[in-house]
């Protein structure tokens, strides 16, 4: 009984491939269609795959390479933007915080005292502002991979107290005309 399951079997697989695969692979050899469809089934399920297949299998990891690279450049990109467009608000509201103060110190500039007081008051925070300025200004530089020396350690704003003192120094020695 086993050995007549078996002749059947091997009549079986005999027949199949004398009426189904030999004609397609006589077929396959003038269709590349067909040729890369039994290429990829013999990737997937046989061990040892045909040219094509291995060909076609590498095109299209270095295609699917090339798309991650692409969607992750974009990624940064936006990113990057997204950044700078906060950073630019930032900035702005800055900027006219300094030319809002810079405008009541110069109203009230008429009073003695009282434009001596917004003088001073308006000078420490548009020094506090023009740092974070600067601060902002190297970050933006820095994400958009300019390497320049830094604007906010120039200026002295990581040592408040020392470019207060240059400051003065620098006011001391100016000529009034």
């Amino acid at each position: 009984m086993p050995w007549r399951l078996i002749r059947h079997a091997i009549n079986i697989s005999v027949l199949f491939s004398a009426l189904v695969i030999a004609p397609l692979m006589t077929a396959a050899h003038f269709s590349a269609g067909l040729a890369g469809m039994l290429g990829e089934f013999a990737g997937k399920y046989l061990p040892q795959s045909t040219l094509l297949a291995t060909e076609q299998g590498a095109r299209r990891a270095a295609a699917a390479r090339e798309r991650a690279r692409r969607v992750e450049a974009a990624r940064s990109k936006a990113n990057v933007t997204r950044e700078t467009r906060a950073r630019r608000g930032d900035a702005l509201n800055k900027g006219s915080r300094i030319l809002v103060r810079g405008s009541a110190a110069m109203a009230v500039g008429i009073v003695p005292v009282v434009g001596l007081t917004a003088d001073i008051y308006s000078l420490a925070e548009d020094y506090t502002d023009v740092c974070a300025l600067l601060r902002i200004i190297d970050e933006m530089s820095a994400s958009l991979g300019v390497q320049d020396e830094s604007l906010y350690r120039l200026n002295y704003c990581h040592k408040p107290d020392e470019g207060m003192a240059l400051l003065r120094q620098q006011a001391d020695q100016f000529a009034w005309p």
